[in-house]
């Protein structure tokens, strides 16, 4: 016959306690990556966007206007605020990075003269690269 033996209360604490201690982990990883965001992406165009500036400033006086409207409306949430400005200095900081990166420049590449002026059956290099280092010669 089966017989399940009911764990004592200290085994559910103690699993408990494994869940949090994993859970603050993956948090804890979370704000590191996103700090290392946050200063790398400064550290690279702090001169060039006006938009981290904006965004900066906006997180920095988040706390403040959050605390104003919980001294004045006891409003429990305000501090999402602060979270809210948090996520969208890392949006911006995400933008800003996409935007300057060099993955998305067009290069001096004109794909219908390769295709076209070339011969596809041979492994001789294209007519337009040949034509490019006569010129160059």
């Amino acid at each position: 016959m089966y017989y399940r033996h009911r764990g004592s209360s200290q085994d559910f604490y103690g699993e408990l306690l494994g869940l949090a201690l994993v859970l603050m982990l993956i948090v804890a990883f979370c704000i590191v990556k996103a700090v290392v965001l946050v200063v790398r992406t400064f550290g690279r165009y702090y001169r060039h966007s006006r938009s981290l500036w904006i965004a900066l400033a906006g997180f920095l006086a988040s706390p403040i206007v959050a605390g104003g409207i919980y001294y004045l409306t006891d409003f429990d949430g305000a501090f999402a605020l602060v979270g809210i400005a948090f996520v969208g200095l890392l949006l911006t900081c995400l933008v800003t990075t996409l935007k300057n990166r060099d993955t998305f420049l067009r290069q001096n590449v004109k794909l219908i003269d390769e295709v076209l002026h070339s011969n596809w059956f041979s492994e001789d290099t294209p007519k337009v690269e040949l034509e490019r280092e006569q010129i160059a010669a």
